[in-house]
């Protein structure tokens, strides 16, 4: 575009050629307020799975029998010197769900979540490594080989990028009934000023005090009276007050469903709700913890346990019975009956109500009532049964 001498001169003439600043307060102000929309909506939603998955222990099997070794301390109390086992679980679960994938690595047989890292996954049918390994301010200079890392990956498709730009409509719907909210509920009036006022030399000053400062406290005080010269006159005018703020939290809510639909938690239990808890729980088992978990499992298990360790039972698993609440009230009679049909030991049902286990050997034995009995038994006794009576 061919410059404008004409317009130029003017401008120089006028003293208009400073370059003109564009205010980006207003811009940035809304762009703050859907990152923050987003952003809450989303850790609300992996600390409800963080948490939920720091209740669940870590069981160690070496060879099908249950171990609270080195390796079951390192996953379920200290997995190093800075972090217990809840805060490493949650943040796990934050950079997992957050990056579609996380990086755990080893050092001095401490567990820690990387921070950042550049994966080298160029290679099919050569190790993949890690380079650039930071943790906190800590960078590594070595790599780390896939063999060496506990390397979790969500999904194939990160689902934060199409749900960031999802919401980010949700984002301008919300800002938009917000603005909506303050004009419709906002005081409003019409100050009517003699034509004669506005010959006063004093004019200007005694109009901004009017409006900056009296009007100012008038509308900010609950109760006021606001004093205005001879020749100004205030009307309110009436405001509908359509909107109020049962529709940001609408909007809001939808926010916060859209988010937890995503990562397969159900919506009670991500905007709160109580009614029918228990099978919203066993939802959030079942289509969320329990694959997680699998995930988990199944990476923990390969590279702590060499492929015959595997086949000949070592193996990683979690517990999820904890994430559940019981009252012991309410499940007497199925405990009676876990326990009557010989499928758990007392200790094992101890266990899952969160109580201690008893340091005796006929609390780990199995028992049954004599009311189960082998089908042939039952046979044998009718037929000696028969006999009897002929």
């Amino acid at each position: 575009m061919g410059l404008n001498i004409f317009k130029w001169l003017r401008d120089v003439r006028t003293g208009k050629t400073e370059k003109k600043k564009i205010d980006l307060s207003i811009v940035c102000q809304n762009l703050t307020s859907e990152i923050y929309i987003r952003e809450l909506a989303f850790h609300m939603i992996t600390n409800k799975i963080g948490n939920a998955l720091s209740k669940c222990e870590l069981n160690i099997y070496n060879s099908k029998k249950r171990m609270k070794d080195d390796e079951w301390y390192r996953w379920n109390v200290q997995p190093n010197v800075n972090q217990n086992a809840t805060e490493f679980w949650n943040k796990l679960v934050d950079v997992l769900f957050n990056n579609n994938e996380a990086l755990v690595v080893q050092n001095n047989d401490e567990l820690f979540v990387a921070d950042s890292y550049s994966l080298n996954d160029q290679s099919a049918f050569y190790e993949h490594y890690f380079e650039n390994v930071t943790i906190n301010d800590l960078s590594f200079s070595k790599r780390f080989y896939m063999s060496e890392v506990f390397y979790f990956k969500l999904n194939n498709k990160d689902l934060k990028i199409f749900l960031d730009g999802t919401l980010q409509l949700y984002g301008k719907l919300i800002n938009a009934s917000l603005s909506s909210y303050l004009v419709s509920n906002g005081n409003k009036g019409v100050l009517y000023i003699d034509q004669y006022n506005e010959q006063e030399d004093d004019f200007e000053e005694t109009l901004n005090t009017i409006l900056n400062d009296n009007f100012k406290k008038f509308f900010e005080s609950s109760n006021a009276i606001v004093p205005l010269y001879n020749g100004y006159k205030y009307e309110q005018l009436d405001s509908k007050g359509t909107y109020d703020t049962r529709d940001f939290k609408s909007l809001l809510d939808d926010v916060i469903s859209i988010t937890a639909n995503a990562f397969n938690v159900p919506k009670s239990i991500a905007i709160g709700e109580v009614q029918d808890t228990s099978k919203a729980i066993d939802e959030f088992l079942t289509f969320c913890l329990d694959p997680l978990i699998e995930l988990l499992t199944d990476e923990i298990t390969r590279k702590l346990f060499t492929k015959y360790q595997v086949l000949n039972g070592y193996y990683v698993k979690f517990n999820t019975k904890a994430v559940k609440h019981i009252d012991l009230l309410d499940v007497a009679t199925a405990i009676d009956k876990l326990i009557s049909s010989g499928c758990f030991t007392i200790n094992d049902i101890r266990r899952v109500c969160g109580e201690d286990e008893i340091d005796e050997p006929w609390a780990n034995q199995f028992f049954m009532t004599k009311n189960y009995s082998a089908i042939e038994d039952i046979v044998t006794q009718l037929k000696g049964g028969e006999e009897i009576e002929e």
